[in-house]
């Protein structure tokens, strides 16, 4: 069974401040948490510490704002705390009007069937995550 919990929020910002507040470290220790560590590309490594937790893990997928497509950003990591499963989190920002964007948060918790299976699963650790 898959675990998810959705929001979908309005930011008053443009879609190219919003996605700065998602990948640059500076920014995310502003409103995500206490210290970040993130390398913004595919297979970077990401660390978060909130207090005394703290959780890791890597980027899957980063596509910035591109002003001649239609499709909206969307960066998408994996993060963990010790003896949690992994748990996937999507964000999409989607430009609304001049100075608002609308961001769609979705974090699922796939992996534990994955762990049940044996299968490997991404990561920068090779094969298996979590």
């Amino acid at each position: 069974m898959t675990e998810r919990i959705e929001r979908q929020l309005e930011l008053p910002a443009d879609v190219e401040q919003a996605w700065q507040a998602l990948i640059d470290p500076d920014w995310l220790a502003l409103w995500l948490a206490d210290e970040v560590e993130f390398e913004p590309w595919p297979g970077g490594a990401a660390r978060f510490r909130l207090g005394d937790a703290e959780r890791t893990g890597w980027v899957e997928e980063i596509s910035p704002p591109d002003s001649e497509s239609d499709e909206p950003a969307r960066l998408a990591f994996w993060w963990s705390d010790d003896g949690d499963p992994a748990s996937r989190v999507e964000l999409t920002l989607t430009p609304l009007r001049e100075g608002a964007t609308s961001i769609r948060v979705v974090e699922t918790r796939p992996l534990e069937v994955l762990d049940l299976v044996g299968l490997p699963s991404p990561g920068p650790r090779g094969s298996s995550y979590g």
